[in-house]
């Protein structure tokens, strides 16, 4: 099972969302370490020992800072802060190595992969994949990305859905910034010229 870090990204929404995440993890996962980012939110969130601030990054960046903050695990959770933790979920990982997994398989352009706004995986995984990639702008085509390059690796990708966690998806990455549709096609043509994919 081994120990495990939750990387909780964030911008703006203390109230509504993190802060409720926060307390969601430490009611039902209480052994679980948590390193929030504060990602250049408006106004800032309250000074807490997980609490870290930086300027605006990508979500791949501030998923890697985050880790780098968190140090050596054997798992790290990736959570978007419209989330919610409804249960323990370190049972569900107890025969579980070298994976990447989560609640939520969806499906892009023909092109499988494990929504990013929960995502479990487990640091020999992480060591091999090397981090998110942070070639993609803003929001979008990173989960795809890293679930792509798990599979190119050969690291198993379990699509988990009994996982106690809901997304109550604030679609906040839409007004990040003033065209967000421009940095998903910069997002998509990335992602088609890294992996040779077909259109």
């Amino acid at each position: 099972m081994g120990k495990f870090v939750a990387l909780i990204i964030g911008i703006d929404g203390w109230e509504k969302y993190t802060l409720p995440l926060i307390e969601s993890l430490r009611t039902y996962q209480p052994d679980c370490e948590i390193v929030v980012i504060d990602n250049g939110s408006s106004t800032p969130y309250p000074s807490m020992d997980c609490v870290h601030r930086t300027d605006r990054l990508c979500y791949s960046a501030a998923i890697n800072t985050a880790k780098k903050i968190a140090g050596n695990s054997d798992w790290y959770v990736v959570l978007s802060n419209d989330v919610l933790c409804t249960g323990q979920f370190s049972d569900h990982f107890t025969d579980l190595f070298d994976v990447v997994a989560g609640p939520c398989l969806k499906e892009v352009q023909g092109v499988p992969y494990i929504e990013g706004w929960c995502v479990f995986i487990h640091q020999v995984a992480w060591d091999v994949l090397g981090g998110w990639d942070e070639n993609y702008q803003v929001s979008s085509w990173e989960d795809v990305d890293l679930t792509t390059s798990a599979i190119k690796s050969g690291i198993d990708v379990a699509h988990m859905s009994a996982l106690p966690f809901v997304h109550l998806d604030q679609r906040q990455r839409f007004t990040l910034i003033d065209n967000y549709w421009a940095s998903e096609d910069h997002n998509v043509r990335y992602f088609i010229e890294k992996h040779r994919v077909k259109q």
